[in-house]
């Protein structure tokens, strides 16, 4: 299975699985945290593929009661034991994948406490046992901050995943576009890179919109012009931000002063929880615009980004920028 990028990451993996392999046991409980789309799936099915373990993906939502988590557990792989659970020979042990396992209701996480230390469950009879098999729990998350702390402990490998540097991202483009037999130019590849923020899922989506062009209009190779015609078409700026993130920032800038999320909501005609956890968090990151005890404002930068990306008109771009900056927490 190819997976680019994050090298020091899979050495620390490879590390762990032949370890657990000459022990013949399960390596280490395994949490995934950081920015949605970079990899963090990806690095749980390439450890399955890489260490021929089960792969066994599961929904944290699902697990509401003890009997939810006791028959997720039961579907692991028990080759290798005796009926008291002791290792007779070589054992293949389970990954349960949990995307968002943040998740994951706090019943689900208890009885799962246990289970991952001790390898056992309660069962329903006074002072009884059931064994388990070995297992690994990889948990992947944006937000690991939501899980109890007894729970985040039993992860013994913690990583954290950020946007892809440029040089990985080139490889993940070119990767696919020859795994989809897409012709490509290097300054094709390099204004994709432009726009996907560092993302791979985002870029692979790209690239896809992009190859649906080039076969609906008959193209025979995907260059920089056609990768601008395909973002004209879905509404992407230069540098990757879309046509609400520009709309926020505009109205940002005509408001003149900061302004409270349910009002900013209203403005935009988007949702209050689409924009504090999906937009506004990147256009903070680029410095366009802060938080201020007052509600969200524009920046100087995110200004200049509007006037110099062509999004204001004369009359707009010649609008006083408040100081805001002693409002800043």
């Amino acid at each position: 299975m190819e997976f680019i990028g994050h090298q020091n990451t899979k050495d620390r993996i490879k590390v762990a699985v032949n370890s657990a392999d000459k022990r013949n046991t399960a390596i280490p409980h395994m949490l995934l945290t950081g920015a949605a789309g970079c990899g963090k799936t990806t690095t749980a099915r390439w450890l399955a593929t890489m260490g021929g373990y089960e792969f066994l993906p599961a929904s944290p939502l699902e697990l509401k009661t003890k009997k939810n988590v006791y028959d997720l557990l039961g579907k692991m792989n028990i080759v290798g034991y005796n009926e008291k659970g002791d290792r007779i020979s070589k054992v293949k042990p389970t990954i349960i994948f949990f995307d968002e396992v943040h998740q994951l209701p706090v019943i689900g996480q208890e009885i799962l406490g246990l289970a991952m230390e001790r390898f056992i469950l309660e069962a329903d009879m006074p002072n009884k046992l059931i064994w388990l098999p070995y297992f690994t729990i990889v948990g992947a998350t944006t937000d690991d901050g939501q899980l109890t702390k007894p729970f985040r402990e039993r992860f013994k490998l913690r990583f954290i995943y950020e946007p892809y540097k440029a040089k990985d991202m080139y490889e993940i483009v070119r990767f696919h576009a020859i795994k989809n037999k897409l012709p490509i130019t290097d300054g094709a590849i390099k204004n994709i890179i432009r726009r996907s923020r560092g993302v791979p899922r985002m870029m692979v989506g790209y690239l896809e919109i992009i190859r649906d062009i080039m076969i609906s209009d008959n193209v025979s190779m995907i260059t920089e012009d056609l990768v601008d015609f395909a973002f004209d078409i879905i509404g992407i700026d230069g540098t990757g931000l879309t046509k609400v993130e520009i709309k926020i920032l505009k109205s940002l800038l005509a408001a003149n002063t900061a302004i409270g999320l349910d009002n900013l909501a209203i403005t935009t005609n988007e949702s209050p929880k689409t924009i504090s956890q999906t937009l506004e968090p990147f256009l903070i990151r680029r410095g366009l615009i802060v938080r201020t005890g007052k509600g969200r404002t524009i920046t100087e930068k995110g200004i200049k980004y509007l006037e110099e990306n062509g999004h204001l008109d004369k009359k707009t771009s010649n609008k006083k920028f408040i100081d805001v900056s002693y409002e800043r927490g």
